[in-house]
């Protein structure tokens, strides 16, 4: 018999809805097609909260694990969708970027890059960063900035990756709307085709209301790669919906 304390410990389908932002009918379809676990108590569905954010940490896992299967060319293939949980982790995530001049911003960010062991060359790509902040801000507007190289094949890469960093306070990174940057988006790809296709699936997820909200608001990483699962479970729903709506038979 499951000893675990019943207080604060089960969910409702609302619950797990509301934590996953998606409707109640998303969760039922999972539920029949085993994807997430959960049991019933009186014809009514319950979940544990320990076994639910699991199964989220495993989720996150199976993308991290299958990351370099295949990714740059799924990316280069316009058929496929591009996923941003499988281009970065924990260890690309940052989340107390301090008040600091922009060259310190870039810093940061590339330190994370070799850390990881994606590039080897700190000194070259943060010079490449910086060259492509004097050309143009890269300040896209809402608070986000997306510093990239100029030539991705500049520096190659073994597999693609993006590197998340959060500035709570905000930073003046020169956007056309003036608005403060708050967060970071740096993809390394070393292919131009695969760059523009993690430049167009940013765009496309952050778009979604509320989610670039829940990443900056996010404490650790952790709480970031959850923020961007479920930007990618929201994306999979209005993706299903629409062919279920072209699907219908004409009238």
């Amino acid at each position: 018999m499951d000893n675990r304390d019943i207080n604060g410990q089960m969910m409702t389908m609302s619950d797990v809805a509301e934590a996953l932002k998606v409707s109640e009918k998303t969760v039922s379809r999972m539920l029949q097609e085993g994807d997430i676990p959960g049991f019933k108590i009186a014809n009514q569905w319950r979940f544990y909260r320990e076994d639910f954010y699991s199964w989220i940490d495993r989720k996150r896992n199976d993308r991290e694990n299958n990351a370099r299967i295949g990714l740059a060319s799924m990316l280069s293939n316009e058929t496929d969708s591009v996923p941003l949980s499988r281009l970065t982790r924990e260890s690309l995530i940052v989340t107390d970027i301090p008040i600091v001049p922009r060259d310190s911003v870039l810093r940061i960010l590339t330190e994370a890059l070799i850390a990881d062991g994606t590039i080897s060359d700190q000194d070259r790509f943060l010079s490449g960063l910086i060259s492509r902040e004097k050309m143009m801000s890269t300040g896209v507007g809402g608070g986000i900035a997306i510093p990239h190289l100029r030539n991705p094949s500049d520096q190659p890469v073994e597999s693609p990756r993006l590197v998340i960093g959060i500035c709570p306070d905000g930073l003046d990174w020169g956007a056309f709307d003036r608005e403060p940057v708050r967060l970071f988006l740096l993809p390394v790809s070393g292919d131009e085709v695969v760059h523009l296709r993690v430049l167009s699936a940013i765009r496309r997820g952050l778009v979604i209301d509320g989610i670039v909200d829940s990443i900056v608001q996010a404490r650790n990483p952790e709480e970031v790669m959850k923020a961007i699962l479920q930007m990618e479970v929201i994306q999979q729903n209005i993706k299903e919906e629409g062919n279920n709506y072209d699907s219908r038979p004409a009238s």
